[in-house]
């Protein structure tokens, strides 16, 4: 029997009892298929192999090794302040947050230049910002910036030997080596350039 036929054949023994209950007789000697004939069978489909995936290769990232900018000023001519830097700290972090929703490459890249303007005018404003060097350091990494990342973080590693800094630099160190995927193009050059 079809499908069809063994819905119809339910159908015909429904009608032949509820015509038994109402009392109306039928010379029907049972259930008899609608149609005659054998059944048909179906042909499973063929079944088709999974396409091989092509390689993925990575392309080696072509890291910026020369740094222009000069972290070496003398920071005892500068007017420390803090609070001044704190607030560009926290816009640039604003920015790179904002760069990682980004999905167009050209809003991406401005807000990723803007936040490498904000931590370096916090720079500016407070030379000994420990959390505004490291952070200039990962959005130099995210612009494949290698020279002037190490940079920064020789520079916070030099915040280390002073004892008036040292309390809040020693933690942005340990928090490079938790981090495995900051800095992972060079990371051996990174944890070098902090002294790790």
């Amino acid at each position: 029997m079809g499908r069809g036929s063994f819905g119809a054949c339910l159908g015909v023994c429904a009608a032949f009892f509820t015509f038994a209950t109402l009392g109306i007789g039928l010379a029907s000697t049972g259930c008899q298929p609608l149609y005659g004939g054998k059944p048909e069978k179906l042909v499973a489909p063929q079944k088709k192999k999974v396409p091989p995936e092509a390689a993925i290769v990575e392309t080696p990232v072509k890291m910026v090794d020369d740094c222009t900018a000069d972290f070496r000023g003398d920071p005892k001519n500068v007017r420390q302040l803090t609070s001044q830097a704190n607030q560009l700290t926290d816009e640039g972090n604003t920015a790179m947050a904002n760069s990682d929703k980004a999905t167009d490459a050209s809003a991406q890249a401005g807000l990723l230049k803007e936040s490498i303007d904000r931590y370096r005018g916090a720079l500016v404003k407070d030379p000994y910002n420990v959390e505004a060097t490291l952070k200039l350091a990962l959005a130099y990494d995210k612009v494949y910036r290698k020279g002037c990342a190490i940079a920064m973080l020789k520079r916070l590693a030099a915040l280390t030997t002073n004892p008036r800094f040292a309390k809040a630099a020693t933690p942005a160190i340990d928090s490079i080596g938790d981090n495995s995927q900051w800095f992972k193009h060079y990371r051996k050059d990174a944890m070098a350039a902090v002294g790790r």
